[in-house]
């Protein structure tokens, strides 16, 4: 694990809460497998991900301009963007104390969805035995145009994203595959980590919108996978009491 004293990783100040909003289709295959996806990060909607920033590219062009950094390095580094997107894979979390309004209805295709809950030190716990390099690290988010992402680690591009997507509050678990970049054979399409479903979930949330009889499925096929924590049909949008 890189994350601790790793200058591009920024690490929770505490034991963060983390939350991971899913379709229940994807909280099945997480039990049967018994195994936690990564995305390749090229295949994400958002197409900033993984480059360095407006402002950054500016100011190594006028590097170049000047004479302080040769073309061949400048386009060599803006270039290997495409390579670097296509060798890190994500597992996107949201960082919160509290279940998210918002991330129920961003990441659910119907009402039929769970969240599940764990925290940082537990996460950190279950990639310990990852066959690939792995880190976690909270996302910076920053103004593309105006802020400069710096140059001096492959890894900051990863770390950071655009204030627009700050809702997220994502913190994410980071793998690569360095070897891909001499050899595009070895490019994969996305990566997976041998987990206990036990030992990384600590509660399940079922949609706030779901009907009781699929809260009550969420709980049996909890029990049938051995996943013995609490399922907790969430309350947020209950009638308040006075």
């Amino acid at each position: 694990m890189l994350t601790d004293n790793h200058e591009a990783f920024f690490s929770p100040s505490n034991n963060q809460t983390i939350w991971r909003y899913m379709d229940f289709t994807k909280f099945i295959s997480l039990l049967e497998t018994q195994k936690l996806f990564f995305a390749r990060l090229d295949q994400f909607e958002d197409p900033y991900e993984g480059t360095w920033s407006n402002a950054g590219i500016q100011v190594l062009r006028n590097q170049v301009q000047i004479g302080a950094f040769s073309n061949n390095a400048a386009e060599q580094l803006i270039n290997f963007q495409d390579i670097q997107r296509k060798i890190m894979f994500i597992s996107c979390w949201h960082a919160n104390e509290f279940e998210s309004a918002a991330m129920w209805k961003l990441y659910l295709n119907s009402n039929e969805g769970v969240a599940i809950k764990t925290d940082y030190n537990t996460l950190a716990i279950s990639l310990e035995s990852a066959p690939l390099k792995a880190g976690i690290s909270m996302v910076r988010y920053i103004d593309y145009d105006n802020e400069v992402i710096p140059f001096n680690n492959i890894f900051y591009p990863i770390t950071h994203k655009r204030r627009s997507f700050a809702h997220e509050k994502e913190l994410r678990a980071i793998m690569w595959t360095p070897e891909a970049i001499q050899d595009p054979d070895k490019i994969l399409n996305s990566v997976t980590v041998d987990i206990l479903p036990s030992q990384l979930i600590q509660s399940v949330y079922v949609s706030p919108t779901a009907p009781r009889w699929f809260g009550e499925l969420v709980d049996n096929v909890a029990r049938r996978y051995s996943l013995e924590v609490p399922v907790i049909h969430s309350d947020l949008y209950n009638r308040p009491v006075f």
